[in-house]
């Protein structure tokens, strides 16, 4: 019996095609790996960003508010702070169980600086350079970063 010649036909073989499928599961998989690390990674950053930020603002509002004062005094064993200027008296205190910092004007309702980010907040009364040292340190989910800063009271004693 003779067999009749077959072309050559072309396309892919069953093996091939699973070989192929094989492949480019392995590349989608890579590439979708890859995808999710850097979105992670990402969203890390943009949240250390973000607590930086806050911490920064909230640091500025505290040393134009001693660059105004005329006394300053510590409270509640350094963990607040009272500053006099002629306007009345600002107070800026850490509450430590609520991870809040708080800044209250004279006569007015405690208003929030930071909420629920705050780590500790001291604060330092220099001798004869007039100064207020303030060591901030705010943390939110794994992201932490601490600020400090030494402001001079530019009224001091007027």
């Amino acid at each position: 019996m003779k067999r009749k010649k077959t072309k050559n036909r072309a396309g892919f073989t069953l093996v091939e095609l699973i070989i192929a499928l094989a492949a480019a599961c392995i590349v989608l998989s890579a590439t979708a790996i890859i995808l999710i690390f850097g979105q992670r990674s990402l969203s890390h950053e943009w949240q250390q960003v973000n607590l930086q930020r806050d911490a920064s603002f909230a640091m500025q509002k505290m040393k134009q508010s001693i660059r105004s004062a005329t006394k300053a005094q510590l409270e509640n064993d350094g963990n607040g702070l009272r500053i006099y200027n002629d306007a009345g008296w600002i107070k800026f205190w850490c509450v430590s169980g609520q991870k809040n910092l708080l800044y209250q004007l004279k006569d007015e309702d405690p208003q929030t600086l930071l909420d629920g980010t705050v780590k500790s907040a001291t604060f330092v009364i220099g001798g004869a350079a007039n100064t207020v040292t303030i060591d901030l340190d705010v943390k939110s989910g794994d992201c932490e970063t601490q600020i400090t800063s030494t402001t001079m009271m530019r009224n001091f004693g007027t």
